[in-house]
């Protein structure tokens, strides 16, 4: 203020003084004219005294005016000063808006008399540090003035999830909280910080109270209940009773609104303030309803509990409901998932669900995909990158159910595989006899240009997208089916698809594909060589039907066997190499215990990871598991950056729970995780992290309740 003022007089002062140096060089020019030309003028000094007169008298005239009019800004100027000082008084003092003036430092030189106050400062100059009274540090408040407004840090997770870590201007005074806006002054070539303190702690108060009572919907349903009552003593009514009775005391604790709409199906409404509760109690509902014993059944009664908690309508919250039950029941049941409208967050899945009967299923899903595939203008299956048998085996199950539902038509029928692979390059050899697949195998890039309006893609044997054999192409598709064993990853999908059948009981996806095929009008037009690939897949997936296997397991094989498959024929998609039997000597010779239950291992980090290693690892994690009082087992392969881990358990240890702690996910007894930017090291303390936090928490929890 005080520099745009001395500019301003400055100026006002420099006019005068030209204005007098011209009219004196005017009179003297006349003055030296009258000299050299009138010579003949007897007397000069006369003339020279006149045009000093007129040059005083113009520069006094002049100087008069210019000084009048310079005492009535000077005059003006006082006024606004002491209007300034006065409003400036009566703003810090009168007006209760607390603020303070801050330096780059953050040290507060000046606060209005609201902000004395409260603080019960003495005088209102201070020099004291913001720290002091305030949470936010100077560097944010800085960022705030010069940008107008709050900077927003916005980040993104691997599944492309945006995540706001913008922190709150807020901070909290005298037990009250102020959001803090912020302003740039600048004073003699320094810049200082005014920051206003908003009361905000009602406006946060509404803001909670919104929060808690916003409804949310949640959808329940009781797990393979029809399944169990089968093999126990106890009516099925008084089952259903017992757990309903549960269901009611749980939803009036906290007054919720519980209603059946359909059998063993029921629908919550509740706010988000009992949600909030639920959460951190981590749904013990779950608990409660699994320690209900029904006769002398081994197997404990389980729900599975979806729940809409984003903004919207009754009915997106009810949809939303929807999406996050499937995932919990697609990931096994016994678990409740939270849908934010982001991701989906599960709670529970602590035991190894029992798997139910599949004949019915299995017929209804064949005679929808059928009806799918015949009105759909082509069709793309596609299993997982880095493909196994089950994988090729369960897509070529689906091509030929696909083929007899188009009636023998194949120019429409593409399988999606990475044709370069070993284990492709295997099952090929087996069906190069065959004309219908010459032409069936494509890559990525040829299935893009093959998708038209109505083209139906099936995923088989794999349901999180990134795992693919080409993600771009689920962009590029309206109509999905996914059709997997493994249990669903916690991820919302961006298409809507035109039917999920996931079972993660169910050993193989090969099983599944058999058992849609068996129950289909079309259960003889499977041939001995397609039958032999999805016995491989069953084979690799059970590992040599040793482990996840069950009645309908041996029913696959049995109708694969009807088919013309036969063991010794898929013998030799598992024969060994000395390569192979050299990686698998280097991981056992590095095997370790952990916690007297747990076995880890890796694979040496001096060599070059190959494509094949992860299947050595793989079964390296499985050997592990024959070893003498070991309940779980850990097998690390590190290639480049990236850090893969293969679990496996027995039916004590949840590897599912640690993977999911690790950004990963699976099956109760078999799962894996991924870790990026990360040393074989920095992997190992990561996973002993998560299986100490696993170890000491839930492990207890469900030892405790399977007493």
């Amino acid at each position: 203020m005080a520099k745009k003022k001395s500019y301003a007089s400055r100026t006002d002062l420099r006019a005068p003084l030209i204005l007098c140096a011209i009219i004196g060089a005017l009179l003297l020019t006349m003055f030296l004219v009258v000299v050299f030309v009138e010579e003949a003028l007897a007397d000069i000094r006369y003339l020279g005294i006149i045009l000093l007169g007129t040059y005083v008298v113009a520069v006094t005239i002049l100087l008069a005016s210019y000084l009048v009019r310079y005492h009535r800004v000077r005059s003006a100027d006082d006024t606004a000063e002491l209007l300034n000082t006065e409003l400036s008084d009566m703003f810090r003092y009168v007006v209760e808006i607390p603020y303070a003036v801050v330096n780059e430092e953050g040290t507060v030189k000046i606060v209005s008399g609201a902000l004395q106050e409260m603080l019960q400062f003495r005088s209102p100059v201070c020099n004291v540090p913001l720290t002091t009274f305030c949470a936010v540090p100077i560097a944010d408040i800085i960022a705030y003035a010069q940008n107008g407004g709050q900077v927003k840090d916005i980040v993104f997770s691997e599944d492309g999830v945006p995540i706001d870590r913008t922190k709150p201007m807020i901070t909290e005074i005298d037990g009250k909280k102020f959001g803090l806006q912020c302003y740039i002054l600048r004073s003699r070539g320094k810049d200082y910080y005014f920051v206003v303190f908003r009361d905000i702690t009602e406006l946060e108060a509404m803001r909670r109270t919104m929060y808690e009572n916003e409804p949310v919907v949640a959808h329940i349903v009781i797990d393979s209940l029809q399944e169990l009552a089968q093999y126990i003593r106890v009516s099925y009514r008084t089952a259903v009773n017992e757990i309903e009775a549960k269901l009611k005391e749980w939803a009036a604790s906290f007054g919720g609104m519980l209603r059946e709409y359909e059998r063993e199906k029921y629908i919550l409404v509740f706010t988000r303030k009992a949600l909030d509760r639920c959460v951190r109690n981590k749904f013990q509902i779950l608990d409660t309803i699994r320690s209900i014993r029904l006769g002398d059944n081994s197997f404990p009664v389980t729900i599975s509990i979806g729940v809409g908690a984003i903004e919207g309508s009754f009915e997106d919250k009810e949809r939303a409901a929807g999406d996050a039950l499937d995932i919990a029941l697609q990931k096994g049941g016994d678990q409740a998932a939270v849908n934010d409208g982001k991701s989906v967050t599960p709670y529970g899945g602590r035991v190894n669900t029992m798997a139910g009967s599949t004949t019915i299923t299995s017929r209804v899903n064949s005679q929808h995909l059928c009806r799918l595939m015949k009105d759909a203008e082509n069709v793309l299956i596609m299993g997982h990158r880095a493909p196994d048998y089950d994988s090729i085996g369960s897509c070529v199950g689906l091509a030929r159910l696909a083929i007899c539902a188009r009636g023998g038509d194949t120019s429409k029928i593409r399988i999606v595989v990475n044709r370069e692979h070993a284990n492709f390059r295997t099952c090929y050899d087996l069906l190069a006899a065959l004309p219908e697949y010459r032409s069936m195998f494509i890559n990525g890039e040829t299935a893009l240009d093959a998708v038209r309006s109505n083209t139906l893609l099936i995923m088989s044997d794999v349901n999180n997208v990134y795992n693919t054999e080409c993600p771009k192409l689920l962009k590029c598709v309206n109509n999905v089916v996914i059709i997997d064993h493994h249990r669903r990853q916690d991820q919302l999908y961006e298409f809507k698809p035109l039917m999920t059948y996931i079972r993660p009981g169910v050993s193989a996806a090969s099983e599944l594909v058999s058992e849609m095929l068996e129950f289909s009008p079309h259960r003889d037009a499977l041939l001995k060589e397609e039958a032999n690939l999805m016995l491989a897949g069953l084979m690799l997936d059970t590992k040599n039907f040793t482990t996840a296997v069950g009645m309908q397991t041996f029913s696959a094989v049995h109708y694969l066997y009807e088919r013309g498959a036969h063991a010794s024929v898929v013998r030799k998609f598992f024969t060994e190499t000395m390569s192979d039997l050299f990686v698998a000597s280097d991981i056992d010779s590095r095997t370790r215990t952990y916690r007297d239950k747990v076995a880890l291992t890796w694979l040496s980090v001096d060599r070059v990871a190959t494509e094949d290693d992860n299947i050595a690892v793989a079964k390296a994690a499985d050997k592990l598991m024959n070893i003498d009082g070991i309940e779980a087992s850990f097998a690390l392969l590190r290639a480049d950056n990236t850090v893969t881990i293969s679990a496996r358990s027995h039916d004590k240890i949840n590897v599912q729970i640690i993977m999911q702690k690790l950004g990963g996910g699976g099956h109760y007894d078999m799962a894996g995780a991924r870790l990026t930017n990360v040393t074989l090291d920095g992997a190992c303390r990561k996973l002993k992290v998560a299986l100490d936090d696993y170890l000491d928490n839930e492990y207890e929890v469900e030892r405790r309740s399977k007493k």
